[in-house]
């Protein structure tokens, strides 16, 4: 009898783990199939600025999940011929932000905003950051020359936050008319900030710094250092002088007359006297008022 309890009790365990999973398998492929699904477009290799898109440069893919990115493309007609405004990676997906408005047509002018202008320095692997510098970075401009009312070097930040467009290598002619391999940066700047670009570096040396894309902060003051500073060296401060008024001024007090030199002793005047002669003897007479006195020689 314990036994056939047993067995009963086994058997009913069992039907209620089954019933149990059976509505755990249920729940979740319910839930599963009220996500939405797509098919959206994504890159279909490293893609640089101003590419114009063909079918070869994306795929159509799916997409799980509970929404899908704000401006996603799903149709390859909404992608086909238009530029690349950003740097878009193998397997990225294109979105809207990303591409040039339908019709801009394609290459560097198609990415140039409204207002915006592009301006291109020629640069070295230092000015580049060795190699850091590519299209999508943002940089800081540094000039460093020598002003023409100064006598020591000055350099300086000139714009701050710069896109970069482009970076790259072209071949121009040198001095000679022989080929020349140059590298070029491309920046995005306004109308002002381009001619102050072209300005600098012709008037002095360019120099690039990269900076974090969201520090996107702009200092109130553009920093500048002279080489003066560089070595530690300062300029003699300032003096001021104070004038007192002539009402405020106190006359200071005339200086003691010096101690009278002392008097040395007057010899006392000789008595009056009368000299007599005898024979061999003479005689001196001191005359005085009230007595006389005869000295013998």
């Amino acid at each position: 009898m314990n036994r056939s309890k047993l067995y009963l009790t086994i058997g009913l365990a069992l039907v209620l783990a089954g019933a149990a999973s059976l509505l755990v398998v249920k729940e979740l492929n319910q839930k599963n199939g009220s996500q939405p699904t797509a098919m959206v477009l994504v890159a279909a290799k490293d893609l640089d600025v101003g590419t114009a898109l063909g079918p070869a440069d994306f795929k159509v893919v799916a997409w799980s999940g509970d929404q899908l990115p704000k401006g996603a493309l799903l149709k390859s007609a909404d992608a086909t011929g238009r530029a690349v405004l950003y740097p878009l990676s193998e397997n990225e997906m294109i979105i809207e932000g990303k591409l040039a408005p339908i019709g801009a047509g394609a290459g560097l002018p198609a990415v140039i905003p409204q207002g915006m202008r592009a301006v291109s320095i020629r640069v070295d692997d230092v000015v580049a950051v060795a190699g850091y510098v590519m299209p999508g970075t943002r940089v800081d401009v540094l000039l460093t020359g020598t002003p023409g009312n100064r006598t020591d070097a000055l350099t300086r930040t000139i714009l701050e936050n710069v896109l970069v467009l482009a970076a790259g290598q072209k071949f121009q002619p040198d001095g000679q008319g022989r080929p020349e391999k140059v590298s070029v940066v491309t920046l995005l700047c306004s109308g002002e900030d381009a001619a102050r670009v072209t300005l600098g570096a012709n008037e002095g040396r360019i120099q690039l710094i990269l900076r974090n894309p969201m520090d996107t902060k702009k200092r109130d003051h553009a920093a500048s250092v002279v080489r003066s500073a560089l070595y530690g060296e300062q300029k003699e401060p300032v003096r001021q002088v104070i004038r007192v008024p002539v009402k405020a001024a106190v006359a200071a007090p005339a200086p003691a007359p010096p101690p009278p030199a002392p008097v040395a002793d007057k010899p006392r005047p000789e008595a009056p006297s009368i000299t007599v002669i005898r024979g061999n003897g003479v005689t001196k007479v001191i005359v005085a008022e009230s007595n006389s006195q005869v000295i013998n020689r």
